[in-house]
């Protein structure tokens, strides 16, 4: 789906590559990434990019990034330095330590980077660029994209939006999460829209436990797989919620002030707005019923928390400021350490000593001799 919205802006495709291994399990997702990195290499020799622009945090990203570094392609990571649970932030700070230039979102995202030790002139703070998008989002005929989805008879503020994937490090209680988070919204008795999880391992049991619990076709509530994306923004901005654990609900759903309830540990750590509820342990039905009483309905301040809507003037300056005749080989800000003065030529000279090194044999034997020929 992402290739159509590509398409939409008028950009040509050079190459479609389809890398994603069916099973949605661990090992699936290692196969997809050993996969991508199989195909990768020819489409990079033929395309021969100066810059490579790879975002976010996902396993294909991993791949891309891989190939890139492996091939001396420089690279360009969008929203390092965020903070969230899941092997997703695991596979975002590999990324960063494979890229050469980073653009982040948020002021602590940027000292997260520094603090790994990335140049801090190769960072741009400039904001999420989606948001660039969601703050200019404006579309009178919106009560046609929401009867759309969600039925003729639906109101603005009175459907909720769910959106949860498999937490990839607990499997097994992620999907308990999503049983009771289904039963709550059940119980709740509010229109829904559902989308489908992702690929990650375990989404296969998730969408299992939708249709055990015949989610696809419950009068109050749609099961889709894909929602465009301009569609998708008028579905949030006009909510009376969004739940689950998507990093769309703790950032990008901000910019409308669209409560959100985020169950479990999938965003923890993320910076979010006064909108977002947290259920860190949705162990219970009633816990996740509770937050939806208290946050559908309301209507929260707009958070500019990720973006101010002028990121892509931003990134599109930076990325003409790259000089492309800079040594290729990255280098890395690590804080001052004292010398091994050990390993220091000039102090063994001093001191004036040598290094004897025999290699006899198979056998190493190091003696450190003095001038006058007395072994220390």
């Amino acid at each position: 789906n992402t290739y159509r919205m590509i398409e939409q802006d008028d950009f040509d495709i050079h190459t479609r590559l389809h890398t994603i291994v069916r099973g949605e399990d661990e090992a699936a997702m290692v196969e997809s990434v050993g996969l991508a990195l199989v195909k990768l290499p020819d489409v990079l020799n033929r395309l021969k990019p100066d810059i490579m622009i790879v975002h976010g945090d996902r396993f294909d990203a991993l791949a891309l990034a891989t190939s890139a570094a492996l091939m001396n392609i420089r690279i360009l990571h969008i929203e390092g330095g965020e903070v969230s649970g899941t092997i997703d932030d695991s596979i975002r700070h590999a990324i960063t330590k494979l890229a050469h230039y980073h653009v982040c979102c948020t002021r602590s995202a940027e000292q997260h980077l520094i603090a790994m030790c990335e140049d801090h002139d190769r960072i741009l703070l400039a904001g999420c660029p989606s948001y660039d998008k969601l703050l200019s989002a404006k579309n009178k005929d919106y009560m046609s994209v929401i009867r759309m989805w969600l039925g003729e008879d639906v109101k603005t503020r009175d459907y909720i939006v769910a959106l949860q994937h498999p937490v990839t490090t607990d499997i097994k209680h992620s999907i308990k999460m999503f049983e009771l988070t289904l039963d709550a919204l059940i119980s709740f008795n509010k229109r829904t829209l559902v989308l489908f999880p992702n690929v990650d391992a375990g989404s296969k049991e998730m969408v299992r436990v939708m249709r055990k619990k015949g989610i696809e076709h419950h009068p109050n509530f749609r099961a889709v797989k894909h929602v465009p994306f301009d569609q998708f923004i008028q579905l949030v901005a006009h909510a009376g919620c969004m739940i689950g654990n998507s990093s769309c609900g703790v950032r990008e759903v901000g910019a409308f002030g669209t409560p959100v309830i985020n169950l479990g540990t999938r965003q923890t750590g993320r910076e979010t707005g006064e909108n977002v509820l947290h259920v860190r342990d949705a162990d219970t039905q009633d816990k996740i019923l509770h937050a939806l009483q208290l946050q559908f309905g309301k209507q929260y301040p707009c958070s500019k928390i990720y973006g101010d809507g002028n990121a892509v003037p931003r990134i599109l300056k930076f990325l003409k400021s790259i000089d492309l005749k800079e040594p290729l080989q990255k280098k890395f800000c690590f804080p001052p350490v004292k010398d091994n003065i050990s390993q220091d030529i000039d102090h063994i000279l001093e001191t004036q000593s040598a290094l004897a090194v025999d290699l006899g044999g198979t056998n190493l034997r190091v003696a450190v001799v003095s001038m006058k020929v007395n072994i220390l």
